[in-house]
């Protein structure tokens, strides 16, 4: 796997080819009408944050794009899209996400992280839970088409540093 800060470039080409499931998902809560906007909307957007993400391979160059932006002091949103070559990386990613952006999101004070998914879409829903996000609520009529959507979120409950343990974050002195 080959990853690294993303670049516009990187942004708009993964999110032009994104997996079907991940282009419903977020084009309901954007104005986009179709890939090339929201591929563009993306590109704009996500390149502000100062932790956006691509991996890849040689073979597909870039395949998922993760972007970690701090809403205000303490609190993550993460985001995630990627193409249907995820599979090809997916361990390798999982693995990068335990070892190095925990630990970033930890250095940073982070004391909640939230992401939202579209209801239904499980395979995201338990990569969360997988990372001990937990669901916290439900965004009713949340997409633009009146989609409802689930608020996971870690909070980090006591002081300490945060680890990854299978299943969850904890906290340890």
């Amino acid at each position: 796997m080959i990853y690294g800060y993303a670049s516009i470039g990187d942004i708009y080409d993964v999110a032009l080819r994104m997996r079907e499931r991940d282009y419903e998902e977020i084009v309901c809560t954007t104005h986009a009408q179709n890939r090339h906007e929201l591929a563009d909307y993306l590109a704009r957007t996500w390149s502000q944050s100062p932790a956006t993400y691509v991996f890849g391979n040689k073979e597909d160059g870039g395949i998922c794009c993760l972007v970690l932006n701090p809403m205000r002091p303490g609190v993550w949103n993460l985001g995630l899209f990627a193409t249907d070559k995820l599979e090809s990386i997916g361990k390798s990613l999982t693995k990068h996400i335990i070892k190095d952006i925990i630990p970033i999101l930890d250095k940073a004070q982070a004391h909640r992280v939230e992401a939202q998914s579209i209801v239904g879409y499980e395979e995201v829903h338990n990569w969360l839970r997988f990372f001990g996000l937990k669901k916290e609520s439900v965004l009713s009529k949340y997409g633009r088409n009146g989609e409802d959507f689930i608020n996971f979120a870690w909070i980090r409950e006591v002081d300490g540093h945060a680890k990854w343990k299978p299943g969850k974050i904890v906290i340890e002195d």
